[in-house]
């Protein structure tokens, strides 16, 4: 292995490893004030805040489709649902290469290039990120407390509307760079798409409400839990983005496992406690990779009752 090789993997024991000891120790300090007679599960949050997530997974699926749009030919939607949806899961294997691996296979048969497939991943990733930063900055307050106490009202609305006018700009001329850069990773030319600018802002736009619906939904999961215990909606809600960002980011964390509980601890306990937050945190992480499960089971029946199976030769 070269020595590259040795010291991601260093780097990728060393921040899981951190992350977990910071869990342990939550747990072990904060979980003698937690009583398990506190969570009462309210079944009617639970299905709310489900319904929310899954609308917001086939939403995402929507907006890679119309990125793909952008390459040439595309699947159908149930069709593009079941390859989503499949492949995500994929995402907890250690390395990246297993799910644009399954990606580019599965969506080979509807003439859908493997640079279009991965390409318009990639992208949907990057205006994801920009949009869920452009909303942790309006709501920084609410998440960083004594920090940001002082602050005027208008900072966070003018950090929103400075970032999100750079993003207007820096967009556009950004796409073509990330051809140039697929090309050299790839080693020979690549189509890369050059949608107008009016498309590109309507497609930055369309990723504030992911950001929204996730954390209206993790904010009724944790009410569903503790009631009027649970953080409000938006502390609870911007400490769920700013944690899946950092999930997303730490690429060296199969689907973020670990990094994003950490996070969600450590930005929850001072307003619910360290062990109630611990709870939260890994509560979240069952529920929707349940949730994920389900919907991707969803759609693989209904894929398999709609989709005409080819009739037999004779």
């Amino acid at each position: 292995m070269r020595s590259g090789g040795w010291f991601r993997g260093a780097l990728q024991i060393a921040a899981i490893a951190a992350a977990s000891w910071f869990l342990v120790r939550t747990a072990a300090v904060n979980w003698g004030t937690l009583s398990l007679g506190d969570i009462r599960p309210r079944e009617w949050l639970l299905a709310a805040a489900s319904l929310i997530t899954a609308v917001t997974y086939i939403y995402v699926v929507i907006w890679w489709l119309i990125s793909l749009g952008w390459w040439g030919p595309r699947p159908p939607l149930l069709d593009a649902l079941r390859i989503w949806f499949v492949t995500n899961l994929a995402r907890f294997i250690p390395g990246m290469v297993w799910q644009f691996a399954g990606l580019v296979a599965l969506v080979r048969p509807f003439g859908v290039s493997a640079v279009a497939a991965t390409g318009g991943v990639v992208l949907q990733q990057v205006l994801l990120l920009a949009a869920g930063a452009g909303l942790i900055a309006a709501t920084a307050p609410s998440l960083l407390g004594g920090w940001t106490a002082e602050s005027p009202a208008w900072v966070p609305l003018a950090s929103v509307a400075g970032a999100t006018a750079l993003l207007v700009l820096v967009v556009p001329r950004a796409i073509p760079l990330m051809g140039r850069l697929a090309g050299m990773l790839l080693k020979r030319p690549v189509s890369w798409p050059a949608p107008p600018r009016k498309a590109l802002v309507a497609y930055l736009l369309g990723m504030v409400p992911v950001w929204v619906l996730y954390g209206v939904a993790f904010w009724l999961f944790a009410r569903s839990l503790f009631g009027s215990s649970a953080p409000d909606l938006i502390l609870a809600g911007t400490a769920f983005v700013a944690s899946y960002l950092l999930g997303v980011l730490a690429v060296f964390a199969p689907g973020g496992i670990l990094v994003r509980e950490a996070a969600l601890v450590a930005t929850l306990s001072p307003a619910m406690g360290g062990a109630p937050a611990l709870v939260l945190a890994v509560a979240a992480r069952v529920w929707l990779l349940a949730l994920e499960l389900a919907v991707t089971f969803a759609v693989l029946l209904a894929h398999r009752v709609v989709k005409p199976r080819p009739a037999a030769a004779k």
